[in-house]
């Protein structure tokens, strides 16, 4: 049976009984054309009585609504109980018979405004993969299958009785004939191009994810007193930074965590508010801080020159030679950013301390880490967030011309259902007062702020690539890419290419733009690289 989307294009899914049920029903094969409609990836606020159905099953002759009731289920005193594998449990009055039933005339009443003559059945199917009910006057048997239904040939039955229950209730047989229209109708909603807002959560899920089990690297680690961990853009350091200074605090250590970016200061102290560690900016440290059992050091590749570890080894008790310390540093294009990187000085630390690699790229898609690896050529991981977008590249003659697609970009987002504190505009420039961003109507108007002002809800930030290193965005619009073959411009490009969780869209002027295309295995179209 052909399943809508095929079980290898659904990502992660947050029901496994639904994920199970969609595995045994694409390997069904009945003979006559029949589909399975998965709308797992359909948003609550579209389609909204679709996004209330698990599956749906399309013959040309009948429609069957399938609900999936996962964990454990129980009624009393006429309310329905929901357990779930972790052992909660939540009540309701509608149970799983009474969604698929309504579930089931919501969506004929709309298929029926659509296609006025179409003459089906229609029916529904509950199905309760860990567990089977006691029978009930609720519902007719052909209209339930629990556990025992979990194999192929089993649920084609429950399929086909369910199907011929649906029939058997009709006064007169129908005409059918409808898989074409049905299809058309239906299919739309299912076969889903999911919008950039949409994308956001689930490789959201996913990023979280990756990064704790890039984090069972370093917990092997933790036991040696220094640890230098080296990752680039993407991978989850700072999340680890957290986490590793969360713990620490718990034993009862004191515990100093610094980093050069009062911004990327700011994220650390909320995350750990209430941890008991402290976390001040490296400009801040001085001969009045107090030595830390527990050093933590964030971005560390813009404190890698002589002068930075000597303040350091001040504020870390035992100091950088026999201390505690954990620090978290990327030793890519972005070094050239910021601060001072000396390779020498890295390489002295490192030989005092266990270092961990962390081979993934937890943050960025698929197509920014193919597109920021073949255009910066640093070494950003294995991408395993998963499939997005595509990142957009587009040719801006002038400030102009950047301002006025800039302003574009921004209304297709929006469009999309983005939210504008979900987007950060980064200008390659040394400062956003230089940028063309500010002739942008987003900007005139306050729907593009610099990171200067005081932040406000449903705008996006302008930023520096400077002031957004460390940090990410789900969305971001790279501007003023004037040149990228010197290395402080290509460094600027790589920290900006690698803030987006989930799209990446930039403006290149035509000097970078013939310069992109002389790079290595180039494409005629930026665009498609």
């Amino acid at each position: 049976m052909k399943l809508v989307p095929a079980t290898s294009a659904l990502g992660p899914v947050d029901s496994k009984a639904e994920l199970r049920v969609a595995q045994l029903l694409e390997q069904i094969d009945f003979a006559s054309p029949v589909a399975a409609l998965y709308s797992v990836h359909l948003p609550v606020h579209e389609y909204k009585r679709m996004s209330e159905i698990d599956f749906l099953v399309v013959w040309d002759d009948t429609v069957l609504v399938v609900e999936v009731k996962g964990g454990r289920l129980g009624r009393r005193a006429g309310l329905w109980t929901f357990t779930d594998r972790y052992g909660r449990t939540d009540e309701k009055r509608e149970g799983p018979f009474e969604q698929a039933r309504s579930a089931m005339f919501a969506l004929q009443r709309r298929v029926e405004e659509k296609l006025p003559s179409v003459d089906v059945a229609w029916g529904y199917l509950v199905v309760t993969p860990d567990q089977t009910l006691p029978s009930d006057i609720e519902w007719h048997p052909a209209q339930y299958a629990g556990h025992e239904a979990m194999s192929v040939s089993r649920m084609a039955k429950a399929l086909t009785d369910a199907r011929a229950h649906a029939h058997s209730t009709r006064s007169r047989p129908v005409r059918g004939g409808a898989y074409g229209d049905l299809m058309r109708v239906l299919r739309p909603d299912f076969d889903w191009v999911p919008t950039l807002g949409a994308f956001g959560p689930r490789l959201e899920q996913e990023y979280v994810r990756l990064a704790e089990r890039q984090y069972d690297l370093l917990v092997g680690a933790e036991r040696h007193k220094r640890v230098l961990c080296v990752g680039g853009a993407g991978s989850g350091k700072t999340l680890l930074a957290t986490e590793t200074a969360r713990r620490a605090a718990c034993t009862g250590a004191s515990v100093l965590v610094t980093c050069r970016s009062p911004r990327l200061a700011e994220l650390l102290h909320a995350r750990l508010d209430g941890t008991g560690a402290t976390v001040v900016p490296f400009d801040r440290l001085d001969a009045s801080t107090t030595p830390a059992d527990v050093l933590v050091v964030d971005e560390a590749q813009d404190l890698l020159d002589v002068d930075s570890l000597l303040v350091l080894d001040e504020v870390v008790a035992g100091g950088l030679t026999g201390g505690r310390w954990r620090v978290f540093c990327d030793p890519n294009n972005q070094a050239n950013v910021d601060g001072t990187f000396d390779a020498a000085a890295f390489d002295e630390l490192a030989a005092s301390a266990v270092v961990v690699d962390l081979p993934y790229n937890c943050r960025n898609t698929a197509q920014v880490v193919a597109q920021t690896q073949l255009i910066t050529g640093a070494d950003i991981g294995v991408a395993r967030a998963g499939e997005g977008p595509q990142v957009v590249w587009e040719q801006c003659p002038d400030d102009e011309a950047t301002a006025k697609l800039l302003d574009l970009r921004l209304k297709a987002l929006r469009r999309d259902d983005v939210d504008m504190a979900d987007v950060a505009v980064v200008t390659l420039r040394q400062r956003v007062e230089d940028s063309a961003a500010v002739a942008s109507r987003a900007y005139r108007t306050g729907r593009l702020a610099s990171v200067s002002g005081t932040p406000v809800a449903g705008t996006a930030l302008l930023v520096t690539a400077s002031e957004i290193k460390g940090l990410e965005a789900r969305h971001v619009c790279v501007i003023d890419v004037d040149e990228t073959d010197d290395a402080i411009a290509r460094a600027r490009l790589y920290v900006a290419m690698t803030r987006p969780r989930v799209s990446l869209w930039l403006g290149v002027s035509p000097h970078a733009w013939t310069q992109l295309a002389q790079r290595p295995n180039p494409s005629e179209d930026p665009g498609d690289r």
